[in-house]
């Protein structure tokens, strides 16, 4: 990971090219510009994101390079970072978010630099639960897996739509829909209802893109009457309500909200024969 991240910072700015030192400048360093690349510790943030590892890419510049071109070159590695996906060795590839300048710039008496600060992100999603024995691997939801099988047909092949969980190297155009509650109620003497409830997570490369694709499936499941979840044997799911928040975390929380209902009949043996009993007093 550290090899891959000096590579991107260094195609986006060349004359850091064998300048980029890990955790601390050595104390021979004489040139007017340079930076420094530290990896903090992982902090769990959820099960579908995993565990957030901090970046902290320190740009040490002289006063020269302060007064004319500090601001210009930390702009130019935010936007060229942020949401950027990143291959490290073994083509195992991950994605950078900036995560902001968490302190004023300061002075190194060390090297008589001035420093700043920009922090990224990179999730890293936790293992897999099945260890390996074919006996532990839980069967997927059908609901959930109706549902992902309508958004890749809904938004096309240039999106990956993902269940329950992040994967560390997801496109950059992506989708992810999780199981995030259920309930299940009378509908009558012979009918139950399912009820299940879903969060949708938009991540593209730019805030407008998520909240434009955000809309459109919140407007397209919102006219749509039925999803197919075995159409051969006529079952089908119902939309009960879905919402979209725009300014949601896409990675963290979510923007959509989903609903979907089912209704089925209770086996003859479990139904009730008789609801209730009036008895009308005869009058005379």
């Amino acid at each position: 990971m550290r090899e891959a991240i000096k590579q991107a910072v260094m195609e986006l700015l060349p004359e850091l090219a064998g300048r980029i030192y890990d955790v601390h400048p050595p104390e021979s360093a004489v040139d007017d510009f340079f930076a420094v690349l530290q990896l903090g510790e992982d902090v769990w943030k959820s099960p579908w994101a995993g565990y957030r590892q901090v970046i902290r890419l320190k740009l040490y510049a002289g006063e020269a390079i302060v007064s004319r071109q500090l601001d210009s070159q930390a702009e130019r590695l935010i936007q060229g970072l942020h949401r950027k996906r990143v291959t490290g060795p073994e083509n195992r590839a991950f994605k950078l978010h900036y995560l902001g300048v968490p302190e004023a710039d300061q002075w190194d008496s060390g090297p008589g630099r001035t420093v700043r600060v920009i922090r990224f992100g990179v999730y890293v999603p936790e293992a897999s639960a099945g260890g390996g024995d074919p006996g532990s691997i839980v069967e997927p939801d059908e609901w959930l897996s109706a549902l992902i099988a309508w958004t890749s047909k809904k938004l096309g092949s240039r999106w990956s739509v993902y269940r329950t969980a992040w994967p560390a190297d997801r496109e950059d155009h992506a989708v992810l829909w999780r199981l995030s509650g259920c309930e299940t109620k009378m509908a009558g003497a012979s009918v139950y209802e399912i009820s299940k409830s879903f969060t949708g997570h938009v991540a593209s490369t730019s805030s407008e893109h998520e909240q434009l694709t955000a809309f459109s499936l919140v407007e397209s499941l919102g006219s749509q009457a039925q999803l197919p979840l075995d159409p051969d044997a006529g079952r089908y799911l119902s939309v009960a309500g879905i919402s979209g928040d725009l300014e949601a975390d896409p990675i963290l929380n979510g923007q959509l909200k989903l609903t979907l209902i089912q209704r089925q009949m209770r086996s003859a043996q479990e139904a009730a024969r008789i609801r209730r009993v009036h008895v009308q007093p005869i009058l005379n």
